[in-house]
């Protein structure tokens, strides 16, 4: 495993550390004390492949993360680096839950001092300028000088002016950022365009000394699924491009299992590397998967004709494939959903809710067409 200093910090981490997000995805935010237990069991596994950088947040199950997070540090504080952030701000504009939301998590976590807390999700400028204008920065940064907390920072799907405008404050020792082969942003509404990350952002706080995470290494999950021709990247590759950056401190892939954790590491291996041949393929590759494709966030529903339309959405994509046995298995998963494409009646009320702007009748229609 390669370690890098995390910007000014003094702080050496993992290339590859470990993402608490993706426990979501397999349920273990709501499975109490068993989710707890499972959450611990993979972060103590990172731990012993190589990995001491873990990214958890409050808002990752409402503590949940954090606590599974904890039962690990409690036993292995030397082992491992903790970045973990509050949304409270988002709810709230008194500071003084902000305040109180780090108390928590220092709770949570078992932890004296936090070693790199972020103020979570600051992406819109109005929201940039309430935080500093509120008071809620201000709360953090005597966190800071009061040991709470080592370092201190943003996680941003912002522009790339509010980016610098974070850079240029000089109140900032972290920042989390997207960046991925993709270059795709995690929602229309967020202003981050990834190839400014790339060719501005990371060489600027490698300039002024600030720590840089990586978050949606594989676009949001879409890289790690099929294209609409049925190209393959492996989730492996996809990650030592971000790695191979070498602006980049640590990059934080959520994980559902242990297994994906044991494949992924392997691209903190020094001796492992892309030659530009094979980047500039990938980059070549990644245009495949478009801009138009459903990410599979549930955003949309309900519908109110009970049609499943991310996983209709999903069908879609493989319909577009035009390997006759793919075109077989469609037509066969196709014909047992109970709900059908054409059910959609163009009420465009999943298109309001869907944060990436997907014209989903237009899909459904599509669909519809593709499995006559």
């Amino acid at each position: 495993m390669e370690f890098r200093k995390l910007g000014s910090t003094g702080l050496k981490v993992s290339v590859v550390g470990l993402g608490t997000l993706g426990f979501a995805r397999v349920g273990l935010f709501n499975k109490g004390e068993e989710g707890v237990k499972e959450i611990s069991y993979i972060v103590n596994r990172a731990l012993d492949l190589g990995i001491n950088f873990v990214d958890t947040a409050f808002a990752y199950g409402n503590g949940v993360a954090e606590t599974g997070v904890g039962a690990v540090v409690k036993a292995r504080r030397k082992d491992c680096i903790v970045l973990s952030r509050s949304h409270v701000w988002q709810t709230s504009e008194k500071p003084e839950d902000t305040a109180s939301s780090i108390d928590n998590s220092l709770k949570r976590l078992n932890m004296e001092a936090i070693d790199v807390f972020e103020v979570h999700d600051v992406t819109k400028s109005e929201s940039y300028k309430m935080v500093r204008e509120k008071g809620i920065y201000d709360v953090v940064k005597k966190a800071k000088k009061d040991g709470k907390l080592r370092f201190i920072g943003f996680s941003t799907h912002g522009s790339a002016e509010m980016m610098k405008e974070m850079i240029n404050s000089g109140d900032v020792d972290v920042l989390t950022v997207a960046y991925n082969l993709t270059g795709h942003r995690r929602m229309l509404a967020d202003g981050d365009d990834i190839r400014k990350t790339e060719e501005e952002i990371l060489p600027l706080c490698k300039e002024k000394g600030i720590g840089i995470t990586i978050m949606k290494p594989f676009g949001g999950g879409v890289m790690t699924q099929p294209a609409p021709d049925g190209t393959k990247l492996t989730p492996l590759k996809l990650l030592k491009f971000v790695v191979q950056n070498p602006y980049v401190n640590s990059v934080t892939p959520g994980v559902n299992y242990t297994y994906q954790i044991e494949e992924l590491v392997k691209a903190g291996d020094p001796a492992y590397r892309l030659s530009d041949k094979e980047i500039s393929e990938l980059r070549e590759t990644a245009l495949k998967w478009g801009k138009d494709f459903c990410r599979q966030c549930g955003y949309c529903l309900p519908c109110e004709n009970n049609i499943k339309i991310p996983e209709m959405m999903n069908i879609l994509r493989y319909a577009q494939n035009k390997d006759p046995r793919v075109q077989k298995h469609v037509r066969e998963h196709y014909a047992k959903m109970e709900v059908k494409a054409d059910a959609c009646t163009e009420c465009k009320k999943c298109e309001e809710r869907c944060p990436y702007g997907l014209p989903i009748s237009a899909k459904m229609k599509e669909l519809a067409a593709a499995v006559k």
